[in-house]
């Protein structure tokens, strides 16, 4: 019959067809094999030795930036802040009996009565712990709880001519050709600024009309 003879021949050619997908199989696993052993057992081509190349820098350097300091003289530190100091500006020096102390001053539109005395007068003045009602009120010569001690005066020359026929005579510190400076003392003051009181004729001999 001619069906049962074909059937040696189909399983002849399934057998040789197994055989070649084998060898196929084989030699690819043999190929993937050496490649795999190839690049384990490849020679390290890194040295260390070799030092990399840096990459130059073209960035200027930071630099820390500090705050500009201004000098300051002698003269900057015991400038006494009152009224306009460029134009009619004085200095004291204060010693260690004055630590505390505060400037309190009033300008000529602000004196009573119009027309002002002075272009400006600056009061000195020091805290006090006296109980008077004088002392712990404010009025125009000193804040509360303050007592002025002396007083520094800004005169112009027309000023200072009509000073001079006061009953308070102030006395002269300096003038230049625009302004006339003179200064008085408290009539009266606190028991505890006694001290300070006494030393305000040592605080008026270092005046010094400001440059």
């Amino acid at each position: 019959m001619l069906l049962n003879d074909e059937l040696p021949n189909h399983d002849h050619a399934s057998t040789s067809l197994k055989t070649l997908l084998l060898v196929f199989a084989l030699v690819l696993v043999g190929v993937l094999g050496y490649l795999v052993y190839q690049q384990n057992t490849a020679p390290d081509e890194t040295s260390d030795s070799i030092v990399p190349k840096k990459t130059a820098n073209t960035n200027p350097p930071e630099t820390t930036k500090t705050p500009a300091t201004t000098s300051i003289t002698a003269a900057d530190e015991n400038l006494v802040a009152c009224g306009d100091t460029a134009a009619y500006g004085f200095d004291l020096t204060f010693g260690a009996k004055w630590t505390g102390h505060k400037v309190k001053q009033i300008l000529q539109a602000d004196m009573d009565p119009q027309p002002g005395y002075a272009v400006v007068t600056c009061y000195f003045e020091m805290p006090t712990t006296s109980t008077e009602d004088t002392w712990v009120n404010a009025d125009s010569t000193h804040d509360a709880k303050y007592a002025s001690a002396f007083a520094v005066s800004v005169y112009t020359p027309a000023q200072w001519t009509l000073s001079q026929q006061e009953a308070n005579i102030p006395t002269e510190l300096g003038h230049n050709a625009s302004y006339y400076w003179g200064w008085s003392q408290a009539q009266a003051i606190p028991d505890d600024l006694t001290a300070v009181y006494a030393d305000s004729k040592n605080v008026v001999a270092t005046f010094k009309i400001a440059d």
